[in-house]
């Protein structure tokens, strides 16, 4: 690929997911990418990144960053409550933004991302990986036309975060952030939270931040793109959510057009080293099944398994594949900004989601 094809990226948030993929992967496609800069508020974190892909313009602030020039996009992998602020900053300074889910915390923020992307003609991708996972894209091309053999779809998330995956010292952590920051960056989240379902407790901020808008939203967002395959109105009717153990444990259940129930769990429980993440669509006359590898394996493939009879018999057909989603969306990002591919994850599509998202939250109690 011609160097005039290289995006100049700048990455916005140097913590666990900029440390664990989207840096690795910027530069395991450095034939379409150049990190050309880096913004994190921690000095040890952003100059352990600056030192280990050897990037010359690092800054504390993401305004300087910005204000730097010389880039061609950002990647956005700061706390969630920054991502309505950055994105917009980052289009009014002319360039395209790859921003990790959540897309923001208010649906006021999504719209007027929206607003501002159309206004200037820049992309803006949302970090949906799972669109772009080969046995995902198998799934959706084998459904049928609508939903009316569909009866029920189960998704269930453990999520032990990254124990053990990665031992201490793996993740460069920055215990040097001034408090006035982290403080500030709490505020914002608790004042958007707020905003959002009207409750900014820390509770509430962890539960509907955190864990539906924070976790949850990777499966709803694949089922979505299933259900949209199948003609199904998007966002459903919520009929029923919850959440306790101060938000760690969510549910929320959605009723389809045709009668059919779609449930959603998401657990997180630390001492457990065991990562479960499954998506069941039962058919009349088949089961179909994505499962889920913890998103930091790398290479470890997510399974599909169509089930159906054979007379009195059972017919399984599995696929996987060792092709990395996270890799996958980059090169799709770098499509959408140099040959004007049409973004396969909008924030339109991440819109959908968090209104979801917030009458789940809307709809559920938290157990005492």
């Amino acid at each position: 690929m011609s160097r005039a094809n290289r995006v100049r990226v700048g990455v916005i948030g140097c913590g666990m997911v900029a440390q664990a993929e989207h840096l690795r992967n910027l530069l395991q496609l450095s034939d379409r990418f150049e990190i050309s800069a880096l913004a994190d508020p921690s000095a040890t974190v952003r100059e352990a990144m600056a030192a280990r892909y050897a990037v010359s313009r690092v800054y504390a602030q993401n305004e300087a960053l910005l204000d730097a020039g010389n880039l061609d996009a950002v990647v956005v992998s700061a706390p969630a409550a920054t991502h309505a602020e950055v994105t917009l900053a980052a289009l009014d300074a002319g360039l395209h933004v790859f921003v990790e889910k959540p897309l923001c915390i208010t649906l006021a923020d999504a719209d007027r991302i929206v607003a501002a992307r159309d206004r200037v003609h820049r992309v803006v991708q949302v970090g949906y990986m799972k669109r772009f996972d080969p046995a995902w894209e198998r799934m959706l091309a084998e459904l049928p036309a609508a939903t009316d053999d569909l009866r029920y779809i189960r998704v269930m998330c453990h999520d032990p975060e990254w124990v053990p995956i990665f031992a201490e010292g793996d993740i460069v952590k920055g215990a040097d952030v001034a408090q006035d920051v982290i403080e500030a960056t709490r505020r914002a989240e608790s004042e958007q939270v707020e905003e959002a379902v009207g409750d900014g407790s820390p509770a509430a901020v962890f539960a509907f931040s955190d864990a539906y808008l924070g976790s949850m939203v990777h499966d709803v967002n694949v089922v979505h793109g299933l259900l949209e395959r199948l003609g199904e109105p998007l966002p459903g009717r919520v009929v029923g959510a919850a959440w306790w153990n101060d938000g760690r444990a969510i549910t929320g259940s959605v009723q389809l057009t045709n009668g059919a129930r779609w449930d959603s769990a998401w657990i997180q429980l630390l001492d457990i080293r065991e990562y479960q993440e499954q998506v069941a669509l039962y058919f009349r006359d088949s089961l179909r099944q994505l499962t889920f590898p913890s998103p930091w394996l790398q290479q470890s493939p997510t399974r599909y398994e169509r089930s159906e009879a054979d007379g009195l018999d059972r017919s399984l057909r599995v696929y996987e594949s060792h092709r990395e989603a996270f890799v996958q969306e980059l090169v799709h990002f770098h499509e959408c900004v140099t040959a004007d591919a049409d973004c396969r994850t909008p924030p339109e599509q991440a819109r959908v989601d968090m209104e979801l998202l917030t009458q789940m939250f809307l709809a559920g109690e938290p157990a005492p």
